[in-house]
């Protein structure tokens, strides 16, 4: 098996930017100068050369819901997608004692790709019962959170903070007021009121966030604040880190792609919590990833069996996949609406997460084994469902346009091109 390769013409990604053509040349999974002998050659044709991208919001259910997804199926999706790095928090499977973690350690530690974890800050996520913070903090996890649980009392998610902050630790929160939440199913606006649907209005996430920003600033802990989907979350956000308040944020891939405006399909796959809200709050997502307030996008992998979304709108689960083409999708939109759209996205990828979570930054460099994947930017298709892994393929961007595909990854030393089906 051929160890050594010379990609013609490609274009890699380094110190921050892309770089003009050149040949990049690998032995035994590492950037070396060229030429190699017996090199297998590869036509890049201008294909970019980036650094394995890093995952936020991944769930793979398994083992509690491995009827709807597996590991096996998650890893397949991130290679399709050139994310060799993650971070895992799973709503089926809390993390909330050391046994727990050392069981998705050694599960995920044989996939030849990067996994941290996220412990609980609840037993099973419940909100009623302090999770064993410090032991899982000497186990290697490397924050707090209760995947999409909010607290229903303050008083339990001051202890929950305060606890976490003898780890100094980042808590993650998705803030979502319950009690707000109720039966909602979509944004509550114009577009609820046409469609006759109860809506979840934009306050379910504000006064979250606020009381989240507050509690922070007051304990002085660091909070990250997952999928954030509101333009006025982002205005509570540089209003309490212009106080001194340390918190981080995401957004997700397709907050990014879609607004309230598209329900009018009713495609249940556009069902996601929270929901997609106007235009105006897509708009202010984007100009928060574009003036920093936001340091990186979240896949919000949510893997969901077709039965389960070929219902009706209100009744279908929510949730969406995204791992397989995330970084596709939002290239063509990064181009439009960011200074330097395809660094700024790659950056907002690679960088974003791993600052978050204060783990090393991957990079190319020379004579250093560092995953990456090759991407060509022009071609133009259709999404399928064969291009999802396992049997879900849930997914708003079915059956529209993507430009660009991972034509191939080198992770843990090995090249792979038969990605797609």
């Amino acid at each position: 098996m051929n160890s050594s390769y010379c990609f013609v013409g490609a274009q890699a990604f380094v110190d921050g930017s892309l770089q003009a053509p050149a040949d990049f040349w690998v032995e035994n999974g590492k950037w070396v100068p060229g030429p190699v002998a017996n090199a297998e050659m590869i036509e890049a044709n201008g294909a970019w050369i980036i650094p394995g991208l890093f995952a936020l919001g991944v769930d793979f259910q398994e083992p509690i819901r491995d009827d709807v997804y597996t590991l096996k199926d998650g890893l397949e999706a991130m290679r399709r997608g050139g994310f060799a790095e993650a971070l895992y928090e799973s709503a089926a499977n809390p993390v909330d004692d050391i046994q727990k973690l050392k069981a998705m350690q050694d599960a995920c530690g044989k996939s030849g790709l990067a996994f941290h974890f996220l412990g609980a800050l609840s037993v099973g996520h419940q909100g009623k019962a302090l999770a064993e913070m410090l032991e899982l903090a000497s186990g290697g996890v490397v924050g707090f959170g209760d995947g999409d649980h909010f607290p229903s009392g303050l008083r339990f998610l001051r202890l929950a903070m305060e606890y976490a902050s003898m780890t100094k630790m980042r808590c993650f929160f998705q803030p979502s007021e319950k009690s707000l939440v109720g039966k909602g199913c979509v944004h509550e606006g114009h577009f609820s009121d046409m469609l006759g649907m109860q809506g979840i209005p934009a306050q379910a996430e504000t006064i979250a966030v606020h009381q989240i920003l507050e509690l922070a600033g007051w304990l002085q802990v660091p909070v990250h604040l997952k999928q954030i989907s509101c333009a006025e979350s982002l205005n509570l956000i540089r209003h309490a880190r212009a106080r001194g308040v340390d918190v981080s944020c995401d957004v997700s891939v397709n907050h990014l792609l879609f607004d309230d405006s598209g329900l009018f399909e009713l495609d249940t796959n556009t069902r996601l919590l929270p929901p997609l809200r106007t235009l105006t709050d897509r708009e202010a997502l984007w100009q928060g990833l574009s003036d920093g307030t936001v340091q990186a996008i979240s896949c919000a992998h949510h893997p969901v069996l077709p039965q389960d979304k070929d219902t009706n709108f209100e009744d279908a689960v929510p949730g969406a996949v995204s791992l397989e083409i995330a970084f596709a999708a939002l290239l063509p939109e990064a181009l439009l609406r960011m200074k330097s759209g395809r660094n700024a996205l790659i950056r907002l990828f690679v960088e974003g997460p791993a600052q978050i979570l204060g783990v090393p930054v991957r990079s190319l460099a020379l004579g250093h084994d560092e995953p990456f994947f090759v991407f060509s930017p022009g071609e133009e298709r259709l999404v399928k469902m064969s291009d999802f892994a396992g049997q879900v393929h849930n997914s708003p961007m079915l059956g529209k346009t993507l430009r660009g595909r991972v034509l191939g990854t080198m992770f843990d030393g090995s090249w792979r091109t038969n990605l797609w089906k």
